[in-house]
């Protein structure tokens, strides 16, 4: 398996099993089905760079990952649903087996939160959360 693959499918299986994110979502996708109901959260966009040293072969991905719900009162269930994957993955090596590699390290870089308007000029009160994670993995 290619370690972009590896890392993201760590990230699933973490993400999917965590009871306490779980009972907050509908669902964890990488493909969002058209008829998948809010809250629900997203594997997104990623980055895989070689950081080889002298000793063994290593990558750095980052990995971008969305949180979606329709709140009538504000941001307050896109937050609870980010905190969640905060507390499923920012340290969490022990936790999240990357098949092939080495899960050297995974840490948070940063979270924003915003409204998204599902019709361009309507206000429908779609709240968006973006966290990025940079993780660090070795050849096995």
């Amino acid at each position: 398996m290619s370690p972009g693959n590896a890392v993201q499918a760590a990230i699933y299986q973490r993400l999917s099993g965590y009871s306490a994110l779980t009972s907050l979502v509908q669902g964890v996708y990488d493909f969002v089905p058209e008829d998948a109901q809010p809250p629900f959260v997203v594997i997104g966009d990623d980055t895989l760079t070689t950081s080889d040293d002298k000793t063994a072969n290593a990558w750095e991905a980052t990995l971008t990952i969305h949180a979606w719900d329709f709140e009538r009162t504000g941001r307050k269930s896109v937050k609870s649903i980010l905190s969640a994957i905060y507390d499923a993955l920012h340290r969490q090596e022990a936790s999240l087996t990357v098949a092939g590699f080495t899960l050297v390290e995974i840490v948070h870089e940063f979270e924003q939160t915003f409204q998204d308007a599902g019709v361009e000029g309507q206000n429908d009160r779609y709240y968006h959360g973006v966290q990025r994670y940079r993780a660090l993995i070795e050849a096995n």
